[in-house]
């Protein structure tokens, strides 16, 4: 076996995060009582990817992030006397309840449990956003553990974010440890960053001209399994 301990990347690559990212929105605006617009959802999305990749480099603290990126929305939107903390509140509960599964995702981790791999959750997500979406989720069986940047205090790519994740799994990763995840700036660079092999999920079959370079790249979360065996 090549692999034996996995580290699934959660939003985008098991969860689908752009549809959950849709509904929150729609119904923040709808809660607020904000006119909706579908293309804002593009505009949110370009935002907060902006800041996520400025907190991922340490440019920016997470309590900023949550309420700047909303009041940069309001201001190119033009909507104003909303409390950017209180939609945000409102909006990571909303977040929450996203737990729609990409294809295939939850055979995947099955999969991998099924030949042997002790499975791992590495995410830079919310704490109590990515515990709501992953109560009752089916493949958490197969799951031996979570790493929640929120609550260590570090984020993805940083080598401090997966020295707590081997505290908090009692594991050492090593060669024989493989990270999966569909960011190359994140799940990817932090494997370069740490001397692990990686595996880019680039289901949309971006052309990667970031410099990061995986170990592997497939197009469908499912063919990591040929990788582990």
């Amino acid at each position: 076996m090549r692999y034996n301990k996995i580290l699934f990347d959660l939003d985008n690559t098991l969860i689908d995060f752009d549809h959950s990212e849709k509904n929150a929105l729609k119904l923040n605006f709808e809660e607020f009582s904000i006119p909706y617009k579908p293309e804002y959802n593009d505009i949110y999305h370009e935002i907060n990817d902006k800041f996520w990749k400025m907190l991922e480099k340490g440019e920016i603290e997470r309590t900023k992030l949550k309420t700047e990126r909303f009041e940069k929305l309001f201001s190119l939107l033009g909507v104003t006397g909303v409390d950017s903390k209180a939609f945000n509140d409102s909006y990571l509960i909303n977040l929450g309840k996203g737990r729609k599964l990409l294809p295939n995702a939850l055979e995947t981790v099955k999969g991998a449990y099924d030949l042997g791999a002790k499975c791992y959750l590495i995410t830079n997500g919310a704490t109590s956003v990515q515990t709501a979406r992953l109560k009752g989720q089916e493949f958490m069986k197969y799951v031996s553990g979570i790493c929640i940047s929120e609550s260590v205090g570090a984020n993805k790519p940083s080598a401090q974010y997966f020295k707590k994740a081997e505290e908090i799994f009692g594991e050492k990763f090593d060669d024989k440890t493989l990270i999966v995840g569909d960011s190359l700036s994140s799940d990817i660079k932090g494997g370069v960053n740490i001397g692990v092999d990686t595996c880019y999920v680039n289901a949309k079959k971006t052309p990667n001209g970031s410099g990061i370079t995986p170990t592997y790249e497939i197009d469908e979360i499912i063919k990591v399994l040929d990788i582990i065996k």
